[in-house]
Parts: C-alpha cells; sequence; structure tokens
C-alpha cells in the first residue's frame, strides 16, 4: 500500500498531466494509430463532440478541462521524472490490451475528449471489445461488463471526476482487487489517457474561441499552439477519411 501511495501522490500534479510529450507525437498518433472503419457501429468518419457546452441565456461556454503553459510544464517534468514506470506498465502487458481500452474509454467518458473517444474505440474494437460494451463503458454504465473489471473501470471513473485526486478508499479498494503492481498499472493508465484527453481538449477550446463561446481556465496562447501543431493535422486527416 506505501507502494502504490508514494507512485500515485507522485503522479499528483495538483492541476493537469500530459501524456505525449511532445505535440508531434500527438499528430502521429492522430495520424498512424486512427485507422476508422466505417464497418462498425461504433466508429464514425470524425469524432463526434458527447460533452455538449453549457449555455446562458445566448451565452455558451466551454467547461472542458484543457492544459495552460503552468500545468503542461508540471506535467512534462513528471512525465521524464517517472518514464520509467509508465514505460514498465506498457511493456509488462500485466493489463491486457483490451482491459487497459476499457479503463481509458472509462476516463474518456467523464473528461469528453471527442478524439480520444473516436481513437479508442477503434483499438477498443481491435482488441476484442464489443461495440454494447464499449457504449456501456461511453455511458459509464459497468454493470453489465466483466464482474472481475467492474471495480478498475469504477475508479477510472472516480479518478477522472476527482480530477486526478481518487480517495483513499478508492485506491485501497484498487489494490485489495488486484494487487499493488496491477493497481498502479490501472493508474497509470488512468494518468496516460488523461493526457491525451486534456490535449485534446486544448484543440477544442481554441476552436471554440474562434467560434465565439467563452473558454473556462483556458490559455488562448497555449491554445493557438496546440492547434498549429495538432489541430491542423487532424482536420487533414478528417477531410481525407470525409
Amino acid at each position: 500500500m506505501k507502494l502504490i501511495k508514494k507512485l500515485y501522490y507522485d503522479y499528483n500534479f495538483s492541476e493537469k498531466i500530459i501524456y505525449f510529450s511532445t505535440f508531434n507525437q500527438l499528430s502521429a498518433f492522430i495520424m498512424n494509430e486512427i485507422d476508422v472503419s466505417l464497418s462498425n457501429d461504433c466508429l464514425t468518419n470524425e469524432p463526434i463532440n458527447r460533452t455538449n457546452n453549457l449555455s446562458f441565456g445566448n451565452n455558451r461556454i466551454f467547461t472542458k478541462r484543457t492544459f495552460n503553459f503552468r500545468s503542461f510544464m508540471k506535467t512534462m517534468q513528471s512525465i521524464l521524472r517517472n518514464r520509467k514506470k509508465f514505460m514498465d506498465t506498457m511493456k509488462s502487458k500485466r493489463i491486457s490490451n483490451e482491459f487497459s481500452e476499457r479503463i481509458m474509454l472509462a476516463v474518456t467518458a467523464v473528461n469528453g475528449c471527442r478524439y480520444c473517444e473516436w481513437g479508442h474505440t477503434k483499438m477498443a474494437i481491435e482488441s476484442g471489445c464489443t461495440d454494447e460494451e464499449i457504449k456501456f463503458i461511453l455511458d459509464l454504465d459497468f454493470k453489465g461488463l466483466k464482474k472481475d473489471e467492474f471495480t478498475a473501470l469504477a475508479f477510472a471513473q472516480h479518478f477522472a471526476e476527482s480530477k486526478e485526486n481518487p480517495s483513499k478508499r478508492a485506491l485501497n479498494n484498487l489494490v485489495r482487487e488486484y494487487g499493488t503492481q496491477k493497481a498502479d498499472d490501472i493508474i497509470n493508465y488512468c494518468i496516460m489517457i488523461t493526457v491525451g484527453n486534456l490535449l485534446g481538449n486544448t484543440i477544442d477550446a481554441f476552436e471554440s474561441r474562434i467560434n465565439g463561446i467563452k473558454v473556462v481556465d483556458g490559455s488562448f496562447l497555449f491554445e493557438f499552439l496546440v492547434y498549429l501543431i495538432g489541430g491542423l493535422p487532424t482536420k487533414i486527416l478528417f477531410s481525407k477519411i470525409a
């Protein structure tokens, strides 16, 4: 238990976290990994925004969590400091590809990143998840899924809803169910997908601004830079698929 507490609190950056070490990695991920097949019911030819902007009268507000310069730099430092732990999680395969995709989709369902939902839906299907299972996860309804994964998926939802600050009880339950090592891996997957979620949301935040929608707790300059490096390649990809 001491190990997992040390692992988690070392990763708790108080604000937001980053998975891709450079924006070019995000672009490469989108261009190389997302090869959409429209034969699957859960896949579309472009990401769908499942989380609506809040509306107050005629004013709309973008409320999804995003990065700013400060949170990005903090995240980069922590990712580099703990890179060996992340690499071990991905190489060890203690968590199967199918299980890890379920975990990451559960986090994505809370954070509302349409790019991650789109890409990881495809990867989940390729790893063995069914359309029905994916729909359940995106609706945060885990009761019909595998019983031995319920605790992890519920933790993933709690992890995202608590903004990477899960309760001690949730951490204890995770360790009790899976053991310290696999619990560490589950946390790492939650962290990694949260990074992708927030980076994708940062792209959407810039688009919201230029469409006259107010962005909560964002940074226009940072959003602009992310959009130039990650958003434009995404738009090119969508235009080729459409």
